[in-house]
């Protein structure tokens, strides 16, 4: 089985977290696992050769030409005040019971993660001698060694993607977007190419303004939840599908016991929190007895 992992991070935040996450990919991750990293400076000081550097700008001009025509509309960076000729949010956002708050949010910052999204792109497309490309956030850091065994226990070859579901199906309250700082496409099924077509064609032509949001999170939901219905293709959701409970599915999954997702302000304190753990005795794993999560501050 051959596994490629794909990341890459905002400008100027090496230092910050960039390098911490990806070196410890680097570091953690087995030799099989071939590991690229999509960047938009210049190759910055790493202290592993076993990292392949991506240009993105040059990687994907579809990417540039979005976020030139979009980078200054406030409301496609998540603002509300609007611009002659710039888009609009959804009518349906102002309705009773609407999300639209009367305020920002990265919710509909469109421009902000589209990078995110034609990294997969391109990764997908590029990578035919793979059975599994796996997009991995740079701000998460593995703290220790992770058998191979382990991720292809994680990637099926029998579904098209495996990721982070927030969805529970007991309570059929159509769930919310999955957290996808881990997300596996299977390089082998037959409709993944087209699931990546269609999802950068939601940018190329402007349609994802006519979603509810438009972070990748709520567009990769919105792709998944169309292919499940209209095309009946399997997903592996290893969140609440199976049982992990917490609104920060990544740590209380499986991948908690090797992985650790700093996302938001854990970028800042270098580490989740204790409190981020849900105690479960449905899950499939027991992260609490990981030496880790242990040591873990009490909160973030």
């Amino acid at each position: 089985m051959k596994i490629k992992v794909i990341t890459s991070y905002k400008p100027g935040t090496w230092d910050a977290y960039a390098k911490k996450g990806i070196e410890s990919m680097a570091q953690q991750f087995p030799k099989e696992i071939d590991i690229v990293v999509y960047a938009e400076e210049p190759k910055p000081q790493c202290n592993f050769d076993r990292i392949t550097w991506i240009d993105l700008n040059s990687a994907e001009p579809e990417l540039f030409k979005f976020k030139n025509k979009h980078q200054n509309d406030p409301v496609a960076n998540g603002e509300l005040t609007e611009i002659p000729g710039g888009v609009r949010r959804p009518a349906a956002l102002q309705t009773k019971g609407g999300k639209d708050k009367n305020k920002g949010s990265y919710l509909w910052a469109a421009v902000r993660f589209a990078n995110k999204v034609f990294c997969v792109v391109n990764g997908v497309r590029n990578s035919q001698e793979y059975d599994y490309v796996v997009w991995i956030d740079a701000d998460t850091f593995s703290f220790r060694p992770i058998p191979f065994d382990f991720f292809k226990k994680l990637l099926p070859s029998n579904t098209m993607v495996t990721y982070l579901g927030r969805e529970n199906p007991k309570l059929n309250d159509g769930g919310k977007y999955p957290e996808c700082g881990f997300v596996g496409y299977n390089m082998n099924h037959p409709e993944i190419q087209n699931f990546v077509n269609e999802w950068e064609q939601l940018y190329v032509t402007d349609e994802v303004f006519k979603l509810l949001e438009w972070h990748d999170s709520y567009v990769f939901w919105h792709l998944t939840k169309k292919y499940r219905e209209q095309k009946n293709i399997e997903v592996n959701d290893i969140g609440y599908w199976i049982g992990v409970k917490g609104h920060h599915v990544f740590v209380n999954s499986e991948l908690g016991l090797y992985m650790d997702h700093m996302k938001g302000k854990r970028k800042k304190t270098g580490t989740s929190g204790r409190n981020d753990l849900r105690a479960n005795p449905n899950a499939p794993v027991d992260v609490f007895s990981v030496d880790y999560w242990k040591k873990a501050p009490p909160t973030t």
